[in-house]
Parts: structure tokens; sequence; C-alpha cells
């Protein structure tokens, strides 16, 4: 039999969605749900869709800060709850995970604190991984965001992250996610007062969120992992002040994480995924718009270097090889020529020599790794240029984030009539994708020039290949 002071807490929780949500953490992960204000308004901002003053609500926020919980499952066992007739359809980027939240909605409903304070049931025999119905015809529907949704209808649809985080840079994939969202929509029993909520993190700026923030009727809560200036937010009873560098949530993200997810978070961008594209020093991806082009005749008079990055052996199966010819003048890097194939050594070999006889280079960078000490072997003693073998460092995400600024700057200029310009861009934008050896071999050139090293112009070639010097 509970006492007093928790009967009246009992009550709270039944009658307003910001005391159920502690209420439910503390019944389910056993632990206080702490001072967590971002939590509460996040909550008052919901109720005030519970209560139909708003009718269509974005919430964007980072990962790992109770969004399901808050917005899926407590919602939904509340809103059932106090609603049993209510119809609601659950929407999440695929089956498993609409499943699994709706598991998660059935099971709290059918815990003995969720009975003693709910009369709602979950009626016998209707019950399956993504559908169960209460003993008063509500219930939930869950689907993927591209699943079918024939025959159903709903009071009240939740959509939760509509898109897999691996599909940030997957232009169909955000297509299928936004093109169906209006089949969704459709399904609204009330299609102009109807409630929707959608709960997720940016992944993409073609994400559905996207999308929604330039639609009219639309309320927003974003809320970035790191506040990039002062805010005020209404918490329904009081008042929440968040300060400039304040994080969402302290107790879980030191300063040492924020600096070290800056460099690592790149598969979505940091000032998507953590930020919710609200700190535009945050966010970075690059575009075909940030690439130069030129003629040939445009190129400056400087030293040429080559930056190799060796495939393995041959096969559609194994990686590419790579060569890059570049210049630097103006402050600006021009990739001259490249070579981008898979091939067996021997026709390494004879591209590299073909690059050497078109562009008379200086200096030669070879990446130790795969073909690359065998090419360096068969040519340390003929060339008349410095070469280089490079032990690359640290993950490749790494390496092409230190030189987003020279991408965002448009200090990469590419020919104009390249047959490779386009998939040369397409690997960068698209990163990471199925091959990242352009890249390899483009931040391997970025790293070396970033040592600024003195390379002396080469005299014009003579006829023969010559001695090598100074190679090492």
């Amino acid at each position: 039999m509970p006492n007093h002071m928790e009967s009246i807490t009992i009550e709270l929780a039944r009658s307003q969605f910001r005391r159920f949500v502690p209420y439910a953490f503390k019944k389910v992960h056993d632990k206080k749900l702490g001072d967590q204000p971002y939590v509460m308004h996040m909550c008052h901002v919901i109720e005030e869709l519970i209560s139909g003053y708003e009718k269509r609500l974005l919430i964007n926020l980072p990962p790992q800060h109770l969004k399901s919980f808050v917005g899926t499952i407590c919602l939904a066992a509340y809103r059932l709850g106090t609603n049993p007739q209510l119809r609601i359809l659950l929407v999440a980027y695929n089956d498993d995970f609409a499943s699994a939240l709706c598991d998660k909605i059935r099971d709290m409903m059918r815990t003995s604190w969720y009975r003693a304070m709910f009369a709602t049931r979950i009626k016998e025999g209707h019950s399956r991984a993504n559908d169960f119905q209460t003993t008063e015809g509500g219930g939930i529907f869950a689907i993927a965001a591209t699943g079918a949704v024939t025959g159903r209808t709903a009071d009240f649809i939740i959509y939760d992250d509509p898109h897999e985080i691996s599909d940030w840079n997957n232009e169909r994939k955000l297509n299928l996610v936004r093109n169906n969202f209006n089949t969704i929509l459709s399904r609204l029993n009330n299609k102009i007062d109807g409630p929707v909520l959608v709960i997720a993190h940016r992944i993409s700026a073609n994400d559905l969120s996207a999308d929604l923030l330039q639609e009219s009727g639309w309320t927003y809560l974003r809320l970035p992992l790191v506040a990039p200036k002062r805010r005020k937010y209404d918490l329904g009873h009081d008042q929440w002040v968040r300060e400039k560098g304040d994080i969402l949530q302290p107790s879980a993200y030191s300063q040492a994480e924020i600096e070290r997810l800056k460099r690592t978070q790149l598969a979505p961008p940091f000032g998507l995924f953590h930020q919710q594209d609200l700190d535009p020093r945050a966010s970075f991806a690059p575009c075909a718009e940030h690439f130069a082009l030129f003629e040939q005749r445009e190129a400056p008079i400087a030293p040429v270097v080559l930056s190799i990055d060796p495939g393995q052996s041959g096969g559609s199966n194994a990686s590419r090889s790579v060569i890059q010819a570049w210049k630097y003048g103006g402050g600006r890097y021009y990739l001259l020529d490249q070579f981008c194939d898979h091939c067996y050594f021997m026709q390494l070999k004879n591209e590299f020599w073909r690059f050497v006889k078109r562009n008379n280079p200086s200096v030669a960078l070879i990446e130790q790794t795969a073909n690359g000490p065998a090419l360096y072997s068969a040519i340390r003693h003929i060339v008349r240029f410095k070469i280089r073998l490079i032990i690359p460092r640290g993950p490749k995400a790494n390496r092409l984030a230190r030189h987003y600024p020279k991408i965002r700057t448009k200090k990469i200029c590419l020919p104009g009539d390249a047959v490779w310009r386009e998939p040369f861009i397409d690997e960068i934008v698209g990163f990471p994708g199925e091959f990242d050896d352009q890249i390899d071999a483009m931040t391997q050139y970025f790293d070396f020039m970033d040592e600024k090293p003195i390379i002396p112009m080469q005299p014009p070639r003579e006829h023969g290949i010559g001695v090598a010097f100074g190679s090492r």
C-alpha cells in the first residue's frame, strides 16, 4: 500500500507528462533521473503537443540523450494510459528498431507500477513484435520509415530517428524517407489537427528534419550538445538559462570528450550530429562547389610533387592504386593529373614512369603500404629526384578532417576538362564510401606540404632518367 507521499507522486505522474517521465525513469533504471533541465524542457514542449496547443513538433538533439525513452517509450505509454482508445503509428529507421521500441512500450505497460497508475490493459492475443492493441481498441503499430501503411490509420504519429546514421551521405535512402513522409501523414484520421512528433538527431543537410525546418506549421526544439550562445528555455513552472558553452549533459561529456568528438565525428559531421546544425563553426560537409576549376595554362610555374597510394596487386576486390601530380602556387593546390585504377605492380610501375615523363617531378611521396615498398625499391636507384616513403598515421577520417579548411576555402583546383574530376570530387563528398584511395593520396600530399618543405624546381628533363639524389 503506497504511503501518502507516494500516492501524491503517483497522482502527479498520472496527470502530468513532465512528472511521469522521471517517475518511469526511476522505475525502469532503478535510479533517479537527476537534475537534467533539458529533459524537463523537452517534456514541457511535448505536453503542449499532448494538450493540442501544438500540432506538429520537431525535436533535434544529440544521440544518447534519452530521446527514445522520453519522446517515444514514455510518451506512447503515457498517451495510451490516459487514452486507451488512441491509435499510435510509430515510425523508425528500420523494422527492427521500430519493433524494439514497440516491445519497450509494451513492457512498460505490463509492469505492476504502470498497471497501478493506469487502467489501460493490453488485449490478449493481439500482440505482435510491431503491433499490439489495448482492450479499448487503441494501440501501437510500428513500421520502418519506408514501410507500407496501407489499411492503417492513426490518431497520433511518432517518428523516432527516421534515418539510419550510416545513410548520412546516401541520397537515395534520404530521399526515400523524405518522399514517404507525406504517405505516413496521410494515415492521420485528423489531417489538420492530428498530432505528429518527429524526434531525431540530424545526420544530413538533406534529411527529413531539413525539410521540416522549411515547413510552416511546425514547432522546433533544437538542442545542441554545446550551447553556441546564451538562451532561455521555458520549463512550464520555471525557466532554464543555458549559458554559452554549457554542455547538455555535463555528467556524461567532459570537455576532453567534446574535443575528441570534434576531431573524430565526421560521418555525419559533428556540427550536424551533435550540434543539430546550430553552430556553423562546428559543421562542414564538402560539396562540389568547394572545388575550383582551372585550365592547364593557368597552372603556376612551380615544382611538381607526385603522391602515390599504391594498391594491392590486381583484382576488382583489391584496393585501387592512385598517382597524383600536384603543384602549389598563390595559396592554392593544383591537381594536374591523376591515375586511379585497380592494377598489378607492373602496370603501377609503368604509370609511375608515365607521370615522371609528363610532369618532371621534384618529389615523389609513396605510401608504405601494399605495393609501395616494391615500387620504392624498383625506382630508388634510377630516379633523379627526391622520393619519400610515407607511413600513414591516424584514422583516415582524421587525416581528411585536418585539411577541411583547404576544401572549405576553395584552395583545391582541378582541371575543368579532366575525366577523373567528378569521381575525385564524389569520393571526397561521399566520404566515407566504398573507396577512399584518392583521398589517401591527396591527404598524403597535403600533410607533406603542411611541413613547409623547400622544394627545388626540377631542371628540364634531359634524355634518360638520370640518377637519384637525396632519396630516403
